[in-house]
């Protein structure tokens, strides 16, 4: 046995995904600090506010920059395994064209349309005024997704690891100084863009650090990449990264539409907004709390992303055995997910009853509804690897517009029917629906290994890779 575990620690997959766990460890820590600093500097009726400034950027943002990093990282792994150089620098050019070209139009949707958002349909101008200012971050987030790609892309989770750790450590003392100073929401939002401007910078030198490593895995140089920019071709990172967006609008969109809904059109009188917003503030700790859990699949997800592309560059990997490591994967990873969510039930209560104080107590009964999401979605790990590296990323196109229909309106109808705690129960249940890729991926290597039986290839899509 103990043999067996030595043997399985010293697995780059592995190594790699304990390397991404501890960060994110780190990454939680540090959102959890921030959300405590937040609420007992600003309280839980501003705590809402700002909430929802942030959740309007991050839509725009989402919606508009899409899947962007991750459809690089899985391009840019298989252009190294193959040692394609120039392949390396027209994936991240076309990055820098797709990121830099989103965050513009956000930076536009968010100066014109946002006051209108937020005077429209939460009865403060201010709301719509800062997510606005929030979005020129969007310009700040191109260098650095540049240097995750690359970092990750090549598996290089130690260094990766440490850009997150700086990264999010210093957002926590940017945030800390800007509430003690007594700055309110424009504090934290000014802190914000610090933080982002901040971690551009970082991300240089750590580009650089990655250019001194192994010839092998060393990237491009920036000025190369930039001046590969006007001529790169975008189709495959914007239409990989739109169809990503769908697949991770289920475990992404779902726990925050809520911080949108909950505060919107209560504004009859100045009373119901305030306590819509301080419902909102309470929805914002649960879901913290509960996508805190979550973050205990980002090792594995962040990892298997790259691990498949390296070996899919190389051609190392059987496709019909890919569905037995899928399998597992998701077996593991779903069955720890699970038994954390049960097991944080109690300490959960623990930290809202004494980090966030009585007024929050409400947060409680959120991240249970939220957390009920993460009993199902750690299966779901392997999802988006899976249809990258099978090119069946369009043929699950229809039904996650469906899923994110039938979430839609089942969060709209609870938030109608039962208020707040509607919302949180039918966001964390119809993450369930996620399920459903299980399935399909499952049908789809049953006809895998009935062809590889039968002595007939997969067929093949025009990049090489197999497809059913």
């Amino acid at each position: 046995m103990r043999a067996r575990l030595r043997s399985f620690s010293q697995k780059q997959f592995v190594r790699d995904a304990v390397m991404l766990q501890i960060a994110t460890l780190v990454q939680g820590a540090t959102y959890f600090l921030t959300s405590v600093l937040t609420k007992h500097y600003l309280g839980l009726e501003d705590l809402g506010r700002w909430v929802t400034s942030r959740e309007l950027f991050m839509f725009a943002y989402f919606f508009v920059s899409m899947g962007v990093i991750n459809a690089t990282v899985s391009r840019y792994a298989a252009c190294v395994g193959r040692q394609d150089r120039e392949g390396a620098v027209q994936t991240l050019a076309a990055m820098v064209k797709v990121g830099g070209g989103c965050s513009l139009i956000v930076l536009l949707l968010g100066f014109t349309l946002g006051p209108w958002a937020g005077e429209r349909f939460y009865n403060s101008r201010e709301v719509g005024v800062f997510a606005a200012f929030l979005c020129v971050s969007g310009l700040f987030e191109v260098v650095r997704g540049v240097t995750v790609a690359v970092l990750q892309g090549t598996r290089q989770m130690r260094e990766y690891s440490r850009l997150d750790v700086i990264t999010n450590g210093l957002r926590v003392g940017i945030v800390w100084l800007a509430l003690a100073l007594g700055f309110g929401i424009p504090g934290v939002v000014g802190a914000f863009l610090v933080h982002m401007l901040a971690a551009s910078w970082i991300s240089r030198g750590f580009y650089r650090r990655a250019q001194a490593g192994p010839p092998k895995l060393a990237p491009p140089p920036l000025r190369e990449v930039l001046a590969a920019v006007p001529g790169a071709p975008v189709g495959h990172i914007f239409g990989t990264g739109y169809l990503l967006a769908l697949n991770k609008a289920m475990n992404t969109l779902v726990p925050r539409i809520g911080m949108l809904l909950i505060p919107a059109g209560a504004a009859a009188t100045m009373a119901a907004q305030a306590e819509a917003n301080r419902a909102n503030g309470a929805y914002s700790i649960g879901h913290v709390l509960a996508w805190g859990l979550g973050l205990a699949l980002t090792g594995v997800a962040g990892t298997l992303l790259p691990a498949l592309g390296l070996k899919m560059g190389t051609q190392d990997i059987p496709f019909e055995k890919l569905g037995g490591y899928l399998r597992r994967i998701s077996l593991v990873t779903g069955t720890l997910m699970a038994a954390a969510t049960l097991l944080s039930v109690g300490p959960v209560w623990l930290v809202v009853q004494y980090a966030y104080g009585a007024d929050a107590t409400e947060a409680f009964t959120y991240f249970c509804w939220l957390a009920s999401g993460n009993l199902v979605i750690g299966f779901t790990v392997v999802v988006e690897a899976f249809y990258i590296y099978s090119g069946k990323l369009r043929a699950a196109l229809p039904w996650n517009f469906l899923m994110a229909a039938v979430a839609f309106a089942g969060i709209v109808l609870a938030k109608q029917h039962f208020g707040p705690i509607g919302v949180a129960a039918a966001a964390g249940t119809c993450r369930a629906l996620a399920l459903f890729h299980l399935v399909y991926i499952w049908v789809y290597f049953r006809r895998v290994r009935s062809r590889a039986r039968a002595g007939v290839a997969p067929e093949l899509p025009p990049d090489g890779r197999p497809q059913a």
